[in-house]
């Protein structure tokens, strides 16, 4: 079997309002770091995007949409896109879209680009997962999936009754799309939200358990799925495990173990139960750290349990409740575990870029990331 290593490329730059959290020094790019065959370089502008994996490689695009998550995985033969959403209002739907065009290539039509001729095509994404319907990790898919060929569409089912979330069933319903949720399929394949009775004609069932293969040598794996309306959407969160090649990415959303407590307290919640069901699934080699690097998730049994190398936090300036994320106590307890940080707020209240990826508007496009995955020489 191949002996794979990690290779990651920065799309770097800017720092966070409210309470400002200690700041790492960002990646210098070049080569070495802290574990054999870890190198890195900064992208800054769509020029810096690295071009398509070569088959047997894969890319990790950690994009920086200020206050939210928005995570591309891609092969030689395929792409992923795990949520797409901010919570701040300078951010536009175009932070995404714009992305996506910099590395699968522009699709669709003159709203799905940032100035300049509309595409003349469309161009496929094979999977988006929806970890769980808050606007900071959905508010930009609609028009995903109005600019891109959407094949399959994973969604918790958790119906949260909002504008956003109308918007964005209403896409699916209106796209070739899959639509699978972990919730029940109506008999009618209709949803209510807002007020407003949505098809969804191409709808079925997953299931924990379910794996799904994505390319050569790459699947990913779903590891909770809850489609029940739970007090908080955060419980709902999809988490899959991710396998390209023999390296592992465990992405979880907002998955939690409760109130926010130091990580030294009890695991609890999702993250107990992905212990207790998963405890051999869940170690990987790169771990988006959950809820933006809040108290509420990465518990140091659970960061044991994982144990990963690379850690990927988004986060940015606008504060959820009276807090400006990651706490210092979960990126402590992340380097106690021996993983190394990448953050997308670095550089939020000053980023020196100009023609970022999406605009120069907003605390976003400044500090994303592309971490590659190729077997080692």
């Amino acid at each position: 079997m191949l002996r794979w290593s990690i290779v990651f490329a920065v799309v770097v730059a800017c720092s966070s309002g409210g309470k400002t959290p200690e700041r790492p020094r960002p990646p210098t790019g070049g080569g070495g770091g802290e574990a054999p065959g870890i190198t890195w370089k900064r992208v800054e502008t769509a020029r810096d995007v690295p071009a398509a994996p070569a088959p047997g490689t894969y890319q990790i695009h950690l994009i920086d949409v200020g206050t939210g998550l928005a995570i591309l995985v891609r092969g030689a033969d395929f792409a992923l896109l795990y949520d797409a959403g901010s919570n701040d209002k300078e951010e536009k739907p175009l932070r995404v879209a714009s992305y996506l065009a910099a590395t699968l290539g522009p699709s669709g039509d003159d709203l799905c680009v940032d100035g300049g001729p509309a595409p003349t095509g469309r161009k496929g994404i094979d999977h988006v997962v929806l970890s769980h319907p808050h606007a900071d990790h959905a508010s930009m898919l609609d028009l995903v999936v109005h600019c891109y060929d959407v094949k399959n569409f994973w969604d918790s089912g958790r119906v949260n009754d909002t504008v956003f979330y109308r918007e964005l069933l209403g896409a699916i319903g209106k796209s070739p799309a899959l639509y699978h949720t972990a919730a029940d399929v109506a008999g009618d394949h209709q949803m209510e939200v807002k007020g407003t009775s949505i098809t969804l004609p191409h709808w079925d069932r997953f299931s924990e358990g379910d794996r799904v293969k994505l390319g050569e040598g790459a699947a990913f794996t779903i590891l909770h799925a809850e489609g029940k309306p739970l007090k908080d959407p955060n419980q709902n969160s999809v988490v899959i495990a991710v396998e390209l090649g023999t390296v592992r990415l465990l992405l979880g959303g907002d998955a939690e173990s409760g109130p926010r407590k130091d990580p030294s307290a009890p695991v609890g919640d999702v993250e107990e139960f992905l212990i207790d069901q998963h405890a051999k699934e869940i170690k990987a080699d790169i771990l988006q750290v959950g809820h933006h690097g809040s108290k509420t998730s990465s518990r140091r049994k659970f960061l044991e349990a994982v144990h990963p190398s690379l850690a990927l936090v988004s986060s940015g300036p606008k504060m959820y409740g009276s807090v400006t994320l990651p706490d210092r106590e979960v990126l402590d307890a992340l380097s106690a575990v021996g993983a190394k940080v990448l953050r997308t707020d670095e550089r939020d209240a000053d980023c020196p870029v100009h023609g970022r990826i999406g605009g120069d508007h907003g605390p976003g496009g400044c500090d994303s990331y592309v971490i590659m995955v190729s077997p080692a020489k």
